[in-house]
Parts: structure tokens; sequence; C-alpha cells
């Protein structure tokens, strides 16, 4: 597992540079956020600077996000370095109709104390079922994500393997 992790990230420094000198992303702008979806197929979310991200600003980038992923679960990356307020129901939202229902796992990039009670207080009261974490730079967030990817998909092949030896008592 840590060999996965030292590859995953390598490859996620190497495609950060490739990223950082060719955006030919579509990068979709919001007014709490802006958007891309990456060559990993992980949806990126900064949060603007100075926004307030109250109910009715949540379910607008939500409608968004739903279009660019199609409406599938997807990894997500969430920049939240910037300076930003969001009320408790766009929190409790966020929880329940999004963080459950469309992520596979979410990243938070933020060094501040509040994020990380915040996705404490997530995780433990509000029982999310995703995995998230608090990271401070998006290098080390998208290798966890890629690793967590990697698992999933090991972990449901080996569901799958076990499922076909199974065969009924006659």
């Amino acid at each position: 597992m840590t060999r996965l992790i030292i590859l995953l990230r390598k490859i996620v420094t190497f495609s950060y540079i490739i990223r950082k000198l060719v955006r030919n992303m579509k990068i979709i702008r919001t007014k709490s956020a802006e958007m891309f979806i990456d060559e990993h197929g992980i949806f990126h979310k900064k949060v603007i600077e100075n926004c307030h991200v109250d109910l009715d600003t949540l379910k607008e980038s939500d409608r968004i996000t739903e279009k660019l992923t199609g409406n599938k679960k997807v990894l997500m990356v969430y920049d939240a370095r910037a300076h930003f307020t969001l009320t408790e129901d766009a929190m409790e939202y966020a929880q329940k109709d999004i963080f459950n229902k469309k992520r596979i796992a979410t990243a938070i990039i933020s060094d501040k104390l509040a994020i990380k009670i915040t996705v404490d207080y997530m995780m433990k009261t509000m029982k999310s079922i995703i995995p998230i974490r608090v990271f401070t730079n998006e290098e080390e967030a998208i290798a966890w994500l890629l690793a967590t990817k990697a698992t999933q998909q090991a972990n449901t092949k080996t569901r799958v393997r076990n499922l076909t030896r199974f065969s009924p008592s006659k």
C-alpha cells in the first residue's frame, strides 16, 4: 500500500505540473466557486474569496455540478483555502444531499481550524458514509483520492471474484 501511495504521489505531481502548464480545461464559475474536472476524472471546486454560501447558493452550485458530472458520484477536491462563510442549513444540505449521495470521496484543502472542526463534526455527529479528509495541499489531496479510488476498485474486484466462486449446493 505504501508503494502505491508513493507511486500515486509521483503521478499526481507530474499531472499537476502538466495541468499548470496546459490549462485547456473548461472552468465553470458560479456565485460561490470555480469548478472543473481534471484528467483523472476528479471534480475540483475552489471556493471564491469572501463569498457567502447560503442554501440557495449551494443548491445552484449543486445543480451545475450535476450537469457537469452527468449526475454520477464523483471524487471531489474542494479547495476551501479562501475566506468564506457557510450557513448552517447549507452545511446540513451538503452533508445529507451532496456528500452522502453524490460523492465517492471528498478531499478538502484548507489549513483553517474551523474547516477541520466542521469536517470532524460531519464525520462524527452527522454520520458521513463517505471518506472525507482535510489536507493542506492539493497534491496530497489528489494522491489520497486516487488511492481511495484504487482501494475501492480492488475491493469491488475481490467481492465480484468471491461471488463467482460461490456455487449453490445441490
